[in-house]
């Protein structure tokens, strides 16, 4: 039994929107270390950086323009491996965290593990796409 994935995907024109949302996201990190305006960095970092994985999410499972049939092996053969590099990177931070100091430990947070994800699986992708 075959799966349809593609009824899955984001339409392909996502990926534009990915890339006006990083935009908004660049910008937005930007008027966060402008001192002139006077805004609070709390607010605008952090919607920089949720935007950015908003647009990362946005561009990762949206369709090729010119979709073929092989894509969706290749989705597949490179999620699985995207899952265990980010799973096992951390677990590795957190064991490295754990020979820190109580003072000075920083776990990792989601936004930097969903980050870590979806790097690796758009460059697995891309390089397995254009091998």
């Amino acid at each position: 039994m075959q799966v349809e994935t593609n009824k899955h995907l984001l339409p392909s024109y996502f990926k534009i929107i990915s890339f006006v949302i990083a935009g908004l996201a660049l910008t937005s990190v930007i008027i966060s270390f402008n001192t002139q305006l006077n805004l609070d960095p709390n607010i605008f970092l952090p919607l920089g950086k949720y935007l950015f994985l908003l647009a990362m999410v946005f561009f990762s499972f949206s369709r090729e323009k010119n979709e073929e049939r092989s894509f969706n092996q290749l989705r597949l053969k490179c999620l699985i491996p995207a899952i265990i590099f980010a799973n096992i990177f951390f677990l590795f931070e957190t064991f490295m965290e754990l020979f820190k100091s109580v003072e000075h430990r920083e776990f990792m947070s989601a936004f930097e593990v969903l980050l870590i994800f979806h790097i690796y699986y758009l460059v697995s992708f891309y390089y397995y796409k254009n091998k």
